[in-house]
């Protein structure tokens, strides 16, 4: 391949990404964030690092058409979007990788052309490939509306082609602007057949911050353009549920007229680790989490989607710090029952049932008939609600945005949404 053929594939490249940024701004904006790279001799079409490069092939990509080379683009902005490495938590690494491709491909696919809602604006680069042999992409209509850790589960039941051990060299930008090559040895090629997935778990709080701070710019940038295009609202929800919670819950718990600590007693099952090392045995607290909680999530029409955003963050904090938690969805009625065993695959999918109007005496009515006595209820709402004219025997706790109604019982924090 000549200079002048790389030359003109990274013409082509600039060219389909302001494409992008015209016809579907959400995409275009994620994918203005990262620097184009070409990199011959990478063993696929692409590989990026999420925050700042993203590289691709010339070699290899010369061989799409320009829809395809779109999906490919497209497919890298997804890894901004999910944060995939960082969700990767103790999974096995391939078989994440091969989720997280899943997911991202079907957004991916599933965005529309311009004026023409039945034909997709991307194109699968699946062909013979000279260099890279058969290319067949990650997608399966089966794991439409899942989430990766959702497809997670369901390929840990399967068998899938072992990785290939790789090894990737790359052109980095230093802080001056200047180009260093560097090698990453010890990767592998998942057989997904768009890119290598470098590692991300490397990166600092202040970098995933951005990243979740891109996401929220290219709403806005999708905003400013009238809507236009593509933006994956389903997966939004998601993002901002890997944001950091805005109430202490841990102190907040314990605040709660100690009830919520319901297994706040002391043990030497648990002695003190403090005077361990010099010998003495001192009873320790058997718990510092909360017992069962129910968490109440109002997914009326009144909730705004800052709300609900805001709902999604408190959701993760307090499952962090109880003991069980059993969620409760409910609008005018009790729309989803998350109990103890689904709230990990509920909090990945972050997705509320709902939308009419709000009255929360059949959530109560809900804990009266199934004899639930929780420790503490936590209401994720507006209280633009009706409640029961008698209060519970069990400590509740309200959590509301800076606009919200009144309750004749139980605790209020007001947490802004924005």
């Amino acid at each position: 391949m000549t200079p002048n053929d790389v030359k003109g594939e990274e013409r082509r490249v600039k060219a389909l990404r302001m494409q992008m940024v015209d016809s579907h701004p959400f995409w275009g904006h994620l994918l203005l964030q990262v620097r184009l790279v070409p990199a011959p001799g990478l063993p696929t079409f692409a590989a990026t690092d999420c925050v700042r490069h993203l590289w691709y092939n010339p070699e290899h990509t010369r061989h799409l058409d320009n829809a395809q080379l779109g999906f490919v683009l497209a497919h890298e902005v997804g890894h901004q979007l999910l944060a995939s490495g960082f969700r990767e938590g103790g999974r096995d690494h391939h078989l994440w990788n091969c989720a997280t491709d899943y997911a991202i491909n079907r957004l991916v696919d599933r965005i529309q052309a311009p004026g023409n809602p039945v034909r997709p604006m991307y194109r699968m680069p699946n062909k013979s490939v000279p260099g890279l042999g058969d290319v067949k992409i990650l997608l399966d209509r089966r794991f439409d509306g899942m989430v990766a850790e959702a497809i997670y589960d369901v390929l840990a039941q399967e068998s899938l082609p072992d990785p290939r051990p790789v090894s990737v060299s790359v052109m980095v930008s230093t802080a001056s602007g200047e180009g260093v090559a560097v090698t990453l040895p010890g990767l592998s090629d998942h057989r997904g057949g768009i890119d290598v997935h470098l590692p991300e778990d490397a990166l600092s709080e202040s970098e995933r911050e951005e990243l979740r701070s891109r996401v929220h710019a290219a709403v806005a940038a999708w905003q400013r353009a009238e809507s236009a295009g593509d933006c994956p609202g389903d997966v939004l929800r998601e993002v901002d549920a890997r944001g950091r919670p805005r109430v202490p819950w841990q102190r907040l718990l314990q605040s709660c007229a100690g009830m919520a600590m319901a297994r706040d007693d002391w043990t030497l099952a648990k002695p003190s680790l403090r005077f361990l090392d010099q010998g003495i045995v001192v009873p320790g607290p058997w718990s510092e989490r909360a017992g069962h909680l129910v968490v109440s999530v109002d997914s009326s029409g009144s909730m705004t989607r800052e709300v609900m955003q805001m709902v999604a963050r408190e959701l993760k904090g307090i499952v962090e710090h109880a003991e069980s938690v059993t969620i409760v969805v409910s609008d005018a009625q009790v729309q989803q029952v998350v109990e103890e065993g689904d709230v990990e695959a509920f909090l990945a999918k972050v997705r509320f049932r709902g939308g009419g109007g709000t009255d929360h005496r059949p959530v109560f009515e809900l804990l009266r008939e199934r004899r639930m006595t929780p420790d503490l209820f936590v209401g994720l709402t507006d209280l633009y609600t009706t409640l029961p004219e008698r209060r519970p025997r069990y400590p509740v706790l309200w959590v509301v945005p800076g606009v919200h109604g009144s309750a004749a019982w139980g605790r209020t924090v007001v947490v802004n949404a924005d």
